[in-house]
Parts: C-alpha cells; structure tokens; sequence
C-alpha cells in the first residue's frame, strides 16, 4: 500500500509544484483582459517585495525629478529618501548627516562607509556620489544611474528564476521523505506499534541528520552558483558611464575611481602623481586582462582623438554584464551534475533510512514464529 502511495503521489507532488513555481514567477499578458493581468500583478507585488536594487533604481529617478523641479541636493534626498524606506543604518546615517546640514559629498561618503563593502547600498550610494559634481546633482548623470541599476536588478531576476527550478527539486526531495513517513504513521497500525523500537529509532535519526547535511550541502551548492565574487572592472564601467554624463572630462572622471575598488584607488594614484593616462592605467590590466585591457584602450583612444565615448562606454559595460550572466547560467546549468554527489551519498540514503528502513523494521518486528511441537 505504502508503494502504491509513493508511486502515486510522486509526480503529482512535483508537477503540483512546478505549476505553482511558474505560476508565482510568470504573469502571463492574455489580449483583452487588462483588467485580470493588472489585479493578479497586484497580488503578486502584495505578497513579494520589491527588489532591493529596483528600489534604489527608483530612488535615483526620484532624485532627478526633485532635481529637475529646481530642489537643492539637501531637499532632493531627504523628499527623497521619505518615499523609499531602506533597512540598512547607513541611510539613517545619510539622513541625519543631511538634517545636521553637512554637505552632501561628505555625507554621502560617510554614509557609504558604513554600508558593507561590495554590498547593494554602498553601490547605490557611490552611484548617487558619481552623479554630484560641484555640490549638485545632474538629472542626465542620475538617469544614467537608475539604468545601471535596473540592468543589475534585471539579471538577479533572471539568475533567481534559473536557479528556481533546482532549488525547488532540492526542497522537494528533502520534504519528501518526510511526507512519506508521515503517511506511513496514519495508515498503517502496525507501523504505529513498532515505530518505538531502537532500530527504528536509530533509523530515523540516521535519516534526519543525512538529510539536513544533504539539503545543507545542496543549498551551499546553489548558492555559490547563483552568487559571484566582485566585479571590479563592471563596476568601474558603470561609475564611468555615470561620471561621463555628469559632463565630467575623462582624466577627473577616472580620478573618481578612487573609493570604488583597489583597483580604482591604483589608477587614481597614479593620475594624482602626474603619470600619463596610458600609464596610470595600466592597473587595469593587472586586474582582469580582457576586459581592464578593452577599457583602458577605448579611454585612451577617446582622450588622443577627442570623439564621444559614452555609446562605446554604455555598450562596453553592458557587454561586461551579459558576459558575467552567461559565466552565472554556465555555473547554473552544470548544478545538475554537481548535485548528484549530494543526492547519492545523503539525499537517497535519507529517503530509505526515513520511509523504507522503518517500515521494513516494524515488519520485522512484528513477526513471529511458530514452532510446532514435538509430540513422541
């Protein structure tokens, strides 16, 4: 009966599962039912919060706007600030910084100090800083930014959506044992009976710690997959792009470089001390040999002839974004085979010792033997 059950319920459970998954990720347009797509898009945005970096996306376009209406810096990021509430202490920091009438390139730069290196709100913040030149913002340099920002929510999103499928297959076959011997307990007396017995016991919790290091293991899999060291020479692109439509000349828009990264103070150390531009950026090459290598030739080639820089910029940092996202799917896409290691030594072991072993030892238990007896 149990096998019948488990033969039964299987595929339904993941096909159950799949559905709802695709259901909760994708919103599908049907032609002539606007009114349907836009109130299941309000449930969707009720029940999941907005992307973190979509949000500091809308708080560089809320600074534009504020710009735009003729507000001073201080005024911009307070109003601002006011419509997006962000959980990290370094905007409370900004916040008050701005209230006690600091400037806003040293509170900014405070603030950003005190977010986490690498993190989304020190990224954000020194976006915000490439925007402000002479203590005021340019709506151009702040639009720029937001389109920055929304191209990095715009892959996590699809990073998030591939690894989905694999991290649902890994809960499911983590819960599924459980499930099982659940069942187990409900329908079957005897089970009942003989569930208390040391073997079983010893079974069950054989099975429960191979299963949790199995899902530990799993998750630490997907996640080192999902997740990618620091992009240095993306994100100087990106402050580049910013800094450049700010109007700023090339040689102080790489001086700006300073608190991005290492790599980012090397260059500015040297443009500081006077050494050609060639020269001074040549730690860009030391960091990544393609990509530093591509962006120092373009910034060279643009200071010597003169000519526009900022389509060539965009587009090379946007070529820098979808050669990571494909090194993150090719990581993705290798997660089945990786995960294989995981499944064999703890998940499948897990899922006998919990719903196959306990049963088979309750049997056991409840047999005996009759001997007949010896009659001369």
């Amino acid at each position: 009966m149990i096998s019948a059950l488990v033969w039964f319920l299987t595929p339904r459970v993941f096909r159950i599962a799949d559905m709802r998954e695709a259901r909760r990720r994708f919103t599908p347009e049907v032609p002539g039912s606007e009114h349907m797509a836009t109130s299941r898009t309000q449930r969707l945005h009720t029940k999941k919060k907005t992307s973190a970096v979509l949000d500091f996306a809308n708080l560089c376009d809320s600074l534009a706007r504020a710009t735009r209406s003729g507000l001073s810096p201080h005024d911009a990021i307070l109003t601002s600030m006011q419509r997006h509430q962000f959980p990290h202490p370094c905007w409370a920091r900004l916040n008050s910084d701005l209230v006690a009438m600091h400037t806003c390139d040293s509170a900014l730069m405070v603030a950003r100090q005190s977010a986490e290196p690498h993190s989304q709100d020190s990224q954000c913040l020194s976006l915000i800083e490439s925007a402000l030149v002479l203590g005021n913002f340019v709506p151009s340099a702040l639009d720029q930014a937001a389109s920055v920002l929304r191209d990095r929510a715009a892959c996590q999103a699809e990073l998030t959506v591939a690894a989905s499928q694999v991290r649902l297959s890994a809960r499911l076959l983590s819960t599924l044992p459980f499930l099982l011997l659940g069942g187990a307990v409900l329908l079957s007396p005897q089970f009942r009976s003989g569930m208390w017995s040391p073997i079983v016991v010893l079974s069950l919790c054989i099975g429960v710690a191979l299963n949790r290091i199995g899902w530990r293991w799993i998750s630490s899999l997907i996640s080192r997959a999902v997740s990618g060291e620091p992009d240095d020479i993306g994100e100087l692109t990106e402050h580049l792009c910013v800094s450049l439509r700010a109007g700023l000349p090339m040689v102080y828009a790489c001086e700006r470089w300073r608190t991005m990264s290492l790599t980012g103070s090397a260059v500015a150390d040297l443009i500081a001390k006077g050494a050609p531009l060639e020269e001074a950026l040549l730690p860009l090459t030391t960091s990544h040999q393609i990509t530093g290598k591509n962006l120092g030739h373009i910034i060279v080639e643009a200071e010597r002839d003169g000519l526009p820089i900022m389509e060539t910029v965009t587009r090379l940092a946007a070529d820098h974004r979808t050669e990571q996202r494909r090194q993150i799917d090719t990581r993705i896409r290798q997660l089945p085979t990786r995960l294989s290691i995981p499944l064999v030594f703890c998940v499948l072991p897990s899922f006998l010792l919990l719903s196959v072993a306990p049963l088979v030892f309750a049997s056991l238990g409840q047999l005996s033997i009759s001997l007949p007896s010896v009659t001369h």
